[in-house]
């Protein structure tokens, strides 16, 4: 048993719902030598633990959408931290948002309709945020790998 309560069979089922998370249980059950209902009962468990918080499906939006996604780097001073990391995280343009190490750093996943429309985000960004000292943002041209995120 590990620290966080799971065992070999759990990580293995939690491994095969990171690559597949339409994976049925049935499918699921033949890999790991398990009952359907058991495999349905881990699942649940982990649900319920807080280990598996969801499926979904994962798109391509540049792809489907025509969007323009970019990776923002903001650096702020220590006082004007809060009030930058609120403003990225509160607008619809930021999809995901990270803290690093670092002098008051943070990493912006952001999306956009067009390249004027990241113009316009980043400048609105800086003009209404007193205390960031640099924006560095950079199209995304292609997605490699791209895992789920995961908060600690």
């Amino acid at each position: 048993m590990r620290k966080n309560g799971t065992d070999g069979t759990d990580e293995l089922i939690i491994k095969l719902l990171s690559e597949d998370g339409r994976m049925s249980c049935s499918d699921i059950a033949k890999r790991v030598g398990l009952s359907r209902t058991a495999v349905k009962d881990r699942m649940t468990a982990l649900e319920d633990r807080g280990i598996i918080r969801g499926y979904r499906a994962v798109i391509d939006t540049q792809a489907a959408t025509g969007t323009v996604t970019f990776i923002t780097e903001i650096r702020t001073q220590a006082e004007a931290f809060e009030q930058c990391r609120d403003a990225f995280a509160n607008a619809e343009e930021t999809v995901a948002l990270l803290q690093t190490t670092g002098e008051c750093r943070l990493v912006a996943v952001c999306r956009c309709a067009c390249v004027q429309a990241m113009r316009d985000f980043i400048n609105r960004i800086y003009k209404t945020v007193p205390g960031i000292l640099s924006v560095n943002a950079n199209s995304v041209i292609d997605v490699i790998k791209a895992p789920q995120l995961s908060q600690n």
